[in-house]
């Protein structure tokens, strides 16, 4: 079977190409997922321009990938892309472990067949166990870039050690130029395969070179300053260069002249070196060349969007907003080595000086209250950016996972948590962090030099790249798709483990191929298969249509011609792939408020259109616009707003489609492509108020040194109130339901609340906190609705799935409310059976789930709710037992820590002091998040024994009494009595 290595190893190879592009292919994404594989998609198929600082190559290939697709399949075309670029990186790493194994055992054909079989099922071993890993799994089965860069990560470090065996024959420098290419087409993707130039510099370095301390630094800063060179010395640094020259000529010299002035120089570099024999200087020319042509591929960036498609972000068409796209400006600016950072003595942000290494800068609330829990940057670096940000992930994939809930920890499987029953409690007790730790030390062993060339990459990787991005506190979404790189390192290591334990018993069990093959089999079935099976159910998402649906559900949610204001990325980017590819509601002009803080992003609203979407109705002038988005921010006055209800215009214009693109200031001639019956407010006009007029605080800025209560608005809040103004009730206006309360502009009193979001209608009513109802439009509204495959049993929906179908739980049970109001309980009932039958109920988003079954036995069906509550009951009871040991554990620290404090002070020790009490601070802020918590859970069981005793189940509610008593030790419990019950539930005021 080894005879000849060549053959077996690309059989191999191919083995493991085809096994998990088959793995990946069964459990990836059919369409779009959340977050930003929506806007991927989108912006792949129609060549458009995505989020800063952009990914061309990669919408390159999506477009290829996607050209030819039938619409329904445009989405799973460019996962795919994610699918196949894995698959490859996959067999790419059993590659990289063969090659790496072949620089100290020699030529194949000269082993001994058990280090064959080591060799071949030591490679496999690593390649198939990343392939199973947590997150890069994740991030096959969707429209991302972090798969298609991890396979030039792969394919760079594979071509280091190809150069490495022929670095000594004619012609070799031709692997250091595709590399160097392949560099330069990577820009293109994520900044992340850069990195692997360590790698690519230390295997060079290993081949050429004899180890001394004085050339190794002299390498490191050579392959320092290369990368400078490249990012951000030509990302950055040519457009900047390209501004510099178009102003100091005048602009005689645009971007065309400048790239033709580019060519020359590097053509000339290249004839000089090879006519003067400056064969490295002629080498180094030629690297930079290729990552140049690789680079160009930003020009698509230029090109479209001078075009001005639909999704153009940042409107990158002149070459100052280009290097602003290229510098990620709208982002702000992360301090790396010197800037402004938490003083402990403060309590504040310290303004007046600069630290060194300044870890904790945010200004924001939420931040600096957190960064009190540490007692200096080192502290927070260590414990939160190394420890929760790296650590953690790397844990998740080689040790085992918690839960899928945000900032969930690890966990191995030899001790029980509170999530055992989460869909993401995966446990692989250790074996892949083992396998992986003994082959490093396996691998230093026996060739240290390209151990070290797979620890450069596995730092910089990981370690690097948590210095570079100085993350902030809280973060809105897990963030382990960045450290991937590590994660592949780690992996050759998991593969060096399992040959290192065949080579360490080899010996004993006299080059026994029968035991190799066993002990290989047994290291397959505790780490690939085991994590495999673990890993299955959470990374299958091949009957995952929740993001399409619910787009498709929001954007029907409205009457046409609309103007839907978004809140953030997964309000907007399936909302983006819908229109963009499926063409669904384009009639609808989606307003993503998170992007309406930003000048381009305002001008792209008032000056384009965007399909049948007319421009918005904007009044202000753009150098207006300008002014108003440089300031940030307006002091505000509190006060009542006004704006007129012209009830005879709107008569005119909604009864004659002429007159309505004439109101619209829209050229009579042209379709619109909607229905203008339903563009009305389903209300007679002269039952309209006559001016919609509400107070409007604005958002508080605490007080001045006067005492008094501040106010400000932010650039989107302005544009709201402009777009309501200037609109004169033509085009209906909507906010979705996810927008937060202070979005809102404190307009409740004028929503009506429709399927999945809010239409500000000018008749006062009073509101419930989100507005009004009409029950008919709200029912029609939700009887078009999709719901494919959302209450599968083998679907799974993860965290931030479960938490958005609170929303549709809400819709269902205030309708019901509604009808129940009315009289209707049989219309109610109808609705709740309805919801049940299309959303999964059973899912950890608990305060929803109760509401609900609550709902049922709020309109007679008790039966039901007290079915629906012994589902939710285990999980509350879960949830208050590890929240009341959590609250105890919080108790011991104040405890210990105010002995400390107290010792620090009969020593006079006052900065100890202070920052214990700081840390005081952090933990007492936490208490009360938990004691929330658990105040939470005990209303919950009382809902639960509500429905209990309303459904006659006496004995049942009184039992749930005794066991809260058992789990809080009598600290805190739920009524005994019914009566007691009764009055408790009363003052929830459900």
């Amino acid at each position: 079977m080894f005879s000849n290595h060549k053959t077996t190893n690309r059989t191999l190879a191919l083995i493991t190409f085809f096994a998990s592009l088959i793995l990946y292919t069964l459990t990836m994404a059919p369409t779009a997922s959340f977050w930003d594989a929506g806007e991927f998609i989108a912006v792949g198929h129609g060549l458009q321009v995505n989020h800063p600082p952009g990914a061309p190559f990669y919408s390159l290939l999506g477009r290829i990938f996607s050209m030819f697709m039938p619409t329904a399949y445009v989405a799973a075309s460019i996962n795919f892309i994610s699918a196949l670029s894995s698959a490859l990186t996959v067999m790419l790493l059993y590659l990289i472990v063969v090659r790496l194994v072949r620089e100290w055992k020699g030529a194949p054909d000269k082993m001994l067949v058990i280090d064959k079989i080591g060799m071949y099922g030591g490679a496999i071993l690593g390649a198939a166990t990343f392939a199973v890993t947590d997150t890069f799994w994740f991030s096959a089965a969707e429209a991302e870039v972090y798969a298609l860069s991890m396979l030039f990560t792969a394919l760079v470090v594979w071509l280091a050690l190809v150069w490495a065996e022929h670095h000594d024959k004619p012609y070799n420098e031709r692997w250091i130029i595709l590399i160097s290419y392949l560099f330069g087409i990577a820009l293109g993707i994520h900044l992340l395969n850069l990195l692997a130039l360590f790698f690519v510099a230390l295997i060079i370095y290993f081949k050429k070179y004899e180890f001394s301390y004085q050339s190794f630094g002299v390498l490191m800063a050579a392959s320092a300053g290369a990368f400078l060179l490249v990012y951000p010395g030509t990302i950055q640094g040519i457009p900047s260069l390209l501004e510099w020259i178009t102003n100091a000529s005048y602009g005689l010299i645009g971007p065309v002249g400048f790239i033709i002035l580019v060519t020359l120089a590097m053509g000339w570099g290249l004839y000089y070196t090879q006519k003067n024999g400056h064969r490295m200087a002629n080498i180094i020319i030629l690297c930079y060349t290729m990552i140049l042509i690789g680079y160009s591929s930003y020009s698509l960036i230029f090109i479209r969007s001078i075009a001005d498609p639909p999704i153009d972000e940042n409107d990158p068409e002149t070459v100052e907003a280009f290097i602003s796209y290229l510098e990620r400006e709208q982002y702000g600016q992360t301090p790396l080595l010197t800037g402004n950072t938490y003083d402990n003595s403060q309590g504040t942000i310290n303004r007046d000086e600069e630290a060194f290494f300044p870890r904790r800068y945010s200004t924001k609330p939420q931040h600096v209250q957190q960064y009190a829990q540490y007692s200096s940057d080192l502290d927070f670096f260590l414990r939160y950016q190394v420890n929760h940000m790296y650590w953690r992930y790397f844990a998740w994939n080689f040790i085992g996972r918690d839960a899928d809930i945000q900032d969930a920890g690890w966990q191995s499987g030899f001790t029980e948590t509170e999530h055992e029953e989460n869909p993401a409690h995966n446990s692989y007790f250790y074996i892949p962090f083992l396998l992986g730790l003994f082959g490093m030390l396996f691998h230093f062993q026996n060739d240290w030099k390209r151990a070290l060339s797979v620890l450069a990459l596995f730092v910089f990787t990981g370690l690097a790249i948590i210095f570079y991005l100085n993350q902030t506190p809280m973060q809105p979404r897990e963030r382990d798709y960045a450290y991937v790189g590590s994660f592949f390192a780690f992996a050759i290591w998991i593969g060096m483990g399992g040959i290192g334990i065949i080579e360490l018993v080899k010996d004993y069990l006299r080059s026994s191929k029968i035991a190799s093959y066993a002990i290989l089999g047994v290291l397959f079935l505790a780490a690939p298969v085991w994590m495999g099976m673990e890993n299955f159910h959470d990374h299958d998402r091949s009957e995952r249509y929740v993001a399409p649906d619910y787009a498709y559900n929001l954007l029907n949610s409205t009457a046409p011609n609309a103007i839907l204001f978004t809140n953030g990325d997964n309000d907007t980017f399936p909302l983006w792939y819908l229109q963009e590819v499926e063409g669904i509601r384009t009639d609808v002009r989606i307003v993503c408020l998170s992007l309406l803080n930003t000048d381009w992003y305002i001008k792209q609203l008032k000056n384009q259109w965007s399909h049948e979407s007319a421009p918005l109705p904007i009044s202000l002038t753009n150098d207006e616009i300008d002014e108003l988005s440089s300031r940030g921010y307006s002091i505000h006055n509190p006060d009542t707003l006004r704006i007129p209800v012209d009830k005879e215009r709107l008569d005119t214009i909604f009864s004659d489609m002429d007159q309505y693109k004439k109101a619209m200031g829209v050229d009579t001639d042209k379709e619109l492509g909607f229905d203008l019956s339903k563009i009305g407010f389903q209300l007679p006009v002269d039952s309209l108020d006559n001016e919609v007029a509400w107070y409007y605080e604005g958002r508080p800025a605490g007080q001045d040194r006067q005492g008094n209560r501040q106010y400000y608005t932010q650039v989107q809040d302005e544009i709201i109130l402009d777009i309501l103004k200037t609109n004169d009730w033509e085009r209906p206006v909507y906010f979705a339901n996810t927008v937060s309360n202070q979005s809102q502009m404190n307009l409740q009193n004028y929503f009506r609340f429709e399927g999945k979001a809010f239409r500000v209608v000018p008749q006062r009513r009073k509101s419930q906190g989100y507005g009004w109802m009409d029950p008919s439009i709200h029912a029609k509204r939700l009887s078009n609705f999709q719901f494919r495959q959302w209450n599968n049993p083998d679907t799974y929906l993860d965290e931030n799935i479960r938490r958005m179908l609170g929303n549709y739980r809400f819709s269902i049970t205030e309708l019901a409310n509604k009808y129940k109001q009315m009289g209707k309980p049989d219309s109610a009932s109808y609705w709740l059976e309805w919801g049940e039958e299309r959303l999964p109920l059973n899912t950890n988003n608990t305060n929803s789930s109760i509401l609900y079954a609550y709902s049922y036995a709020d309109v007679g069906s008790t039966q039901n709710a007290a079915e629906l509550a012994r589902e939710i009951e285990p999980n509350v009871i879960e949830n208050l037992k590890s929240t009341i040991a959590d609250y105890d554990n919080i108790q011991s620290q104040i405890a210990q820590l105010t002995q400390d404090a107290e010792q620090a002070k009969q020593n006079a020790d006052m900065q100890t002091q202070q920052q214990l009490q700081q840390r005081m601070q952090g933990i007492s802020s936490q208490r009360q998040k938990v004691a929330r918590d658990i105040s939470r859970a005990i209303s919950h069981l009382t809902i639960i024994q509500r429905i209990y005793f309303m459904n006659g189940n006496d004995e049942e509610a009184t039992q749930l009494h005794d066991r809260v008593n058992e789990i809080t030790g009598g600290r805190i419990s739920i009524p005994a009595t019914k009566e007691e019950n009764k009055k408790e539930f009363d003052r929830f005021q459900l």
